[in-house]
């Protein structure tokens, strides 16, 4: 097992290594694995999914970690009780994995499993998001000392969140594409309620604004999904995984 290295990486020499290495390898898998390399960690994973939203829905993930905790980790279904992945598709700043609360028995087991594998202790992960709103989350994770994980973490946190982004960028224009629209939180909601079967002007009144803004946002949100109408918005935005009910 590796040991987190102490040195630091934050320059702009060393980002433009980084750069070439994730501009330059012949696929994704490649990267992962130069990447880990580069900054010396024992594992790395990116996961985000095709839709951007769900991580377990159509899931798109590359990792460096052993043929035996990833056969563990899907026989047992541990998407559903990961608590970094649970917390890396809600939050939107890097968070390290001593931060999680364990509130169930299963995750403790997790885990605990998860150490056994060889992984972690140590981890960070770090939330992204694509300018059209595609979501995905970068994690790094080491065995090494806990003095050691800190002042790397410290020392090179600017360059692990350009990393991350930089990564998530050539997924999301080699793998997905650049045509995913974004809604705002406030158009999000507007349509949320109209799934729900709100008119506008319920919708009006359940969110406390005028009539006049509230057909805006939906006129927004039609055009932006190129729909005719909010029912037509409504089921293209479930299928891209902007919307949840």
């Amino acid at each position: 097992m590796g040991t987190t290295t102490t040195k630091s990486l934050a320059s702009e020499d060393q980002l433009a290594t980084a750069s070439a290495i994730i501009a330059e390898g012949e696929d994704i898998d490649v990267v992962v694995a130069r990447l880990r390399d580069f900054l010396a960690v024992d594992h790395i994973v990116y996961h985000s999914s095709k839709l951007g939203a769900s991580p377990s829905v159509d899931p798109y993930i590359r990792l460096t970690y052993p043929a035996s905790w990833i056969k563990q980790y899907l026989q047992n279904n541990y998407v559903d009780v990961d608590p970094v992945l649970r917390e890396g598709f809600q939050r939107m700043l890097p968070f390290q994995w001593s931060e999680l609360t364990v509130s169930t028995e299963r995750e403790m087991v997790f885990l605990h499993d998860a150490l056994a594998h060889g992984v972690g202790p140590f981890g960070l992960s770090i939330p992204v998001i694509g300018k059209h709103g595609h979501r995905g989350l970068f994690s790094i994770s080491s065995a090494g000392t806990q003095e050691a994980w800190e002042a790397f973490v410290a020392e090179n946190m600017p360059l692990l969140v350009e990393i991350a982004n930089r990564l998530h960028q050539r997924v999301i224009h080699d793998v997905f594409g650049e045509d995913r629209p974004h809604l705002s939180a406030r158009e999000l909601e507007v349509l949320r309620w109209t799934a729900l079967g709100k008119d506008a002007g319920e919708i009006a009144a359940i969110l406390d604004i005028s009539f006049h803004t509230t057909r805006g946002y939906l006129k927004s949100v039609r055009h932006k999904l190129d729909c005719v109408t909010s029912a037509q918005a409504v089921s293209r935005a479930i299928k891209l995984g902007l919307l949840k009910l």
